[in-house]
């Protein structure tokens, strides 16, 4: 495995604690099929659907620190929160047993479908333990029980990870993806994107990239695609994140950390539809089309509203005349041993049941 672009590029974060749960660098290809349906004939994709063999998406580079955090500061079980069909719940139990660490989660529930189904069946062979509050407005208060709780059974092996792993650590991840985007605009396998579209939850992924490009001296603009409520996902908490994670890099020696303000973060409010986890008409038609032209997966929760704003905004960014780059961020790793092998009616707890 090559050594990961942040620390070839500063050698002084190679004192971060990581494991190797990845294959990075991620390929980028041209879509021209997609490219020419639409009108952009610079279109380009970044697969970080292939970043893990267990599984993939944009989880691994984040998990790669934070389970790397945990491990070097000698905990054994990590705790994670999410939807039901979260895949960074799945990617974090996924990658924290193979590691030899405990899984837990607090989940709240999200619209059916058959892909939450297929998701759950793939948490259960995981053996997670796995706390479910009614609503998303209860899990702040639900958080603050577990934590308490914790600490008065004196347990201090617990390592929290937040929803979507966007913390200071996980959002260096994304950092390092934007400096390995950088190497491969150097190697010709791309021109240098003039816009960067990525869907946005908890907003690590997002803004990891904002940071990195700037680090890379990159001037690709970075759009990300609102998925979730604006309270999660909004210009405050990407710049926070960004300027967060940059203060790391500074302790650790890293000069010239660029501050990012609130006005270099651009968020598209106008694609989520009626709200997190809800298919919409034009995203299950990207869905379809995206599959059929370019073999690529896309999810409605996530992907196929960010791809949506590609289609969507083409006309008002000028796109036919720019560089686009698509980031997916959706694993592609295949699960069906785990869907099939599932017995939820074992290994999911009474009140997930009537899910399925």
């Amino acid at each position: 495995m090559s050594e990961l672009e942040l620390f070839g590029r500063f050698p002084q974060t190679r004192t971060l604690a990581r494991v190797e749960l990845g294959q990075f660098p991620t390929p980028v290809a041209p879509l021209e099929r997609l490219g020419s349906e639409f009108g952009i004939p610079n279109l380009f994709v970044k697969r970080d659907d292939l970043s893990g063999t267990l599984y993939g998406g944009n989880k691994v580079r984040k998990l790669e620190f934070l389970l790397g955090d945990a491990k070097a500061q000698g905990y054994d079980k990590v705790w994670t929160v999410g939807a039901i069909g979260s895949h960074h719940v799945l990617a974090t139990s996924i990658y924290a047993r193979e590691i030899g660490l405990q899984p837990a989660a607090l989940h709240f529930p999200q619209p059916i479908t058959a892909h939450v189904l297929d998701v759950l069946k793939a948490l259960s062979t995981t053996q997670p333990e796995l706390t479910l509050v009614g609503h998303m407005a209860q899990v702040p208060m639900a958080m603050a029980k577990i934590r308490i709780k914790e600490w008065l059974a004196r347990h201090p092996d617990v390592y929290y990870i937040p929803g979507g792993g966007s913390s200071l650590v996980g959002v260096l991840g994304y950092v390092n993806a934007a400096l390995e985007l950088k190497h491969q605009v150097d190697q010709g396998e791309l021109p240098e994107p003039d816009v960067i579209f990525v869907g946005a939850g908890t907003c690590g992924t997002l803004s990891g990239l904002i940071l990195g490009c700037h680090l890379a001296g990159m001037k690709s603009r970075v759009i990300g695609v609102r998925v979730v409520d604006k309270v999660i996902a909004n210009a405050h908490t990407a710049a926070t994140l960004a300027n967060r994670c940059g203060h790391v890099l500074e302790q650790l020696g890293v000069k010239d950390i660029p501050k990012i303000r609130r006005q270099d973060v651009t968020i598209l409010d106008n694609y989520i539809g009626p709200g997190y986890g809800e298919p919409t008409a034009e995203g299950a038609r990207y869905e379809r089309l995206v599959m059929d032209l370019e073999d690529l997966e896309l999810d409605p929760t996530y992907t196929a509203k960010a791809f949506a704003a590609i289609i969507g905004e083409r006309a008002r960014l000028d796109l036919a005349h720019k560089s686009v780059l698509y980031w997916h961020t959706l694993s592609s790793a295949d699960l069906n041993d785990r869907v099939r092998g599932a017995q939820v009616e074992w290994d999911l707890p009474p009140e997930y049941q009537h899910f399925f």
